[in-house]
């Protein structure tokens, strides 16, 4: 049963490897809201990845204790993707935190950085495994310096939202796990077995996403009643701060913020689990040139085994490139 295991391995887990280090702040006062505000208080942070809007955490304080943010249905959240950009004032906010190693290895960091350069650079021979290695964020973000590099998608978020805030009800891009950590304030999560029909739970395509708040007034006592299909019941979490919320591949689910919360989520491609060969389609038909990378460095590591359910169209295109740089190789 998916959802007895999904209660099982993410029953109240605390301090993980990384809610010490964020509690405390690495002796910089923790990653409160408060003490955000003093250390990057004139910096500006992203409320989305589909947009470039941004805001500065002293204009976005006065937002949410003014009129406007206070009565809001559904107040304005800072989701920042950016955050750990080495052009970012707060990238230094990466050195106080680490992966929770109970996680599984992210597959994403076996990039090939050859593959997205075969056509442009007549230099490359295609024989260098440099992009393969898994690497530590910081250096990550150093190779996606190059100019024709392609950057892995967005994978890692700072949140912030006052009470009412939150995220509606969605499955995780390209359909990677995901683990959030609580830092200060109080979450309310409802997770969906994958098999959960969409639009019974306000997931309707072409039509906007409904605000947590609105889902929770219209959706929850449906969701909970004894009427409910048992395979289809959610879960419920209430997350406090040190705790940890893993999101498995393919769940549809909401967050809520119960009242100002900051919290830092990292998604992660792992061969584990049933969506596997799911999670190769979404990457292909959302990121097909990270994909073609993503391939190329699979299989230079040795794990081929993880590129046979790639979509055919892109083993083709490494295929391809492959044979323009063994033409390259021999002029």
């Amino acid at each position: 049963d998916e959802r007895q295991h999904y209660q099982e391995i993410n029953h109240n887990w605390r301090d993980v490897g990384v809610t010490s280090e964020l509690l405390s702040g690495g002796g910089k006062g923790g990653w409160t809201f408060a003490n955000l505000l003093s250390r990057f208080g004139n910096v500006s942070f992203r409320f989305s990845d589909t947009h470039g809007e941004m805001m500065s955490l002293q204009t976005y304080t006065k937002y949410i204790t003014n009129p406007e943010g206070l009565s809001d249905d559904s107040p304005l959240g800072i989701y920042d993707s950016e955050f750990g950009d080495d052009d970012s004032p707060t990238s230094v906010l990466l050195e106080e935190y680490s992966v929770p190693k109970c996680f599984s290895p992210d597959l994403f960091d076996f990039v090939d950085d050859d593959a997205t350069t075969a056509e442009t650079n007549e230099e490359t021979t295609g024989n260098e495994c440099s992009g393969c290695v898994e690497s530590d964020e910081k250096s990550g973000e150093e190779s996606n310096q190059a100019t024709n590099i392609i950057p892995r998608p967005p994978y890692r978020w700072v949140l912030i939202g006052p009470e009412r805030s939150g995220t509606g009800m969605h499955v995780d891009p390209l359909w990677t796990n995901a683990w959030v950590t609580v830092l200060q304030g109080r979450k309310r999560w409802l997770l969906f077995p994958p098999d959960t029909p969409h639009a019974a739970i306000g997931m309707v395509n072409d039509k906007p996403q409904i605000p947590s708040s609105i889902w929770f007034r219209d959706f929850y006592d449906t969701v909970t009643s004894p009427s409910w299909p048992e395979e289809y019941k959610p879960v419920e979490v209430l997350q406090y701060p040190g705790e940890t919320v893993y999101v498995p591949a393919g769940w549809p689910h909401l967050v809520l913020n119960l009242e100002l919360t900051v919290a830092v989520t990292h998604n992660y491609a792992s061969e584990h689990g049933p969506f596997f060969e799911r999670m190769w389609k979404e990457v292909a038909q959302d990121e097909p040139d990270f994909a073609v990378a993503w391939y190329s460095g699979l299989e230079k590591c040795g794990r081929g085994d993880l590129t046979r359910v790639a979509p055919p169209e892109i083993s083709d295109q490494v295929e391809l490139k492959d044979d323009r740089v063994n033409a390259l190789g021999h002029r």
